[in-house]
């Protein structure tokens, strides 16, 4: 196995220095890293995280497994980018929400949570893979190092209490972790709400657990 992995990489990498119809190598090899990226999301949509493999998500694109392999070490190493590409969404999301002016903290609260809602369900392949993430050691401390970015931003924007007080991590956390599995539960249908009933409802359980915060 590991020679074929040599072989096949050889020849991509021979394929990689000449240009062809105008396109240069390198803009070659992202276009096919892109639609690897995309067929891992397709088979993770259609199969779960357990369902991918080199040879599903070449399929998938239409690529030999020498062009995998020009870009990814095994299907961990794609699932591990798509993740990553998933995350990288979510900031561009959220980023301008914690930007604008809100009065009081419910308003910064609500705008927050909306931007990770409308984050979460952009793309229901990615989504999947999103809450699947626990199901793999390497999703799942990129999913734990999400919580923390999206936790600490949450304190620093949301939240009017003392971001060193442990117990405002918890709030934090819970509501990035909470929003996640409530998302996934949304997404199959199993809850009948709107997005924005949806939204004010999460704004409102980390209102209240902020206030109580506040009172203790």
């Amino acid at each position: 196995m590991n020679q074929e992995r040599v072989r096949i990489k050889m020849s991509a990498v021979a394929d990689s220095v000449r240009p062809y119809r105008g396109v240069s190598a390198d803009q070659r090899r992202a276009l096919r890293r892109t639609q690897l990226l995309e067929a891992c999301l397709d088979v993770v949509a259609e199969a779960g995280v357990a369902g991918v493999t080199a040879e599903a998500v070449c399929a998938r694109a239409g690529l030999s497994k020498r062009y995998f392999y020009e870009s990814f070490a095994d299907r961990e190493t794609v699932l591990v980018a798509a993740l990553d590409a998933f995350f990288d969404a979510a900031r561009a999301a959220v980023t301008p929400a914690l930007s604008g002016p809100a009065a009081t903290t419910g308003e910064r609260l609500t705008r927050t949570v909306a931007a990770l809602v409308r984050a979460v369900s952009a793309d229901q392949r990615a989504a999947r893979l999103y809450v699947e993430s626990s199901r793999d050691p390497a999703l799942e401390q990129r999913r734990n190092a999400a919580y923390d970015e999206f936790a600490e931003l949450i304190l620093g924007y949301a939240l009017e209490v003392e971001p060193t007080d442990p117990r405002a991590r918890v709030v934090a956390l819970l509501i990035v972790s909470g929003t996640t599995e409530v998302m996934a539960r949304w997404l199959a249908g199993d809850l009948d709400l709107d997005e924005a009933a949806l939204v004010r409802t999460i704004a409102g359980i980390g209102l209240a657990s902020a206030e109580s915060l506040k009172r203790a």
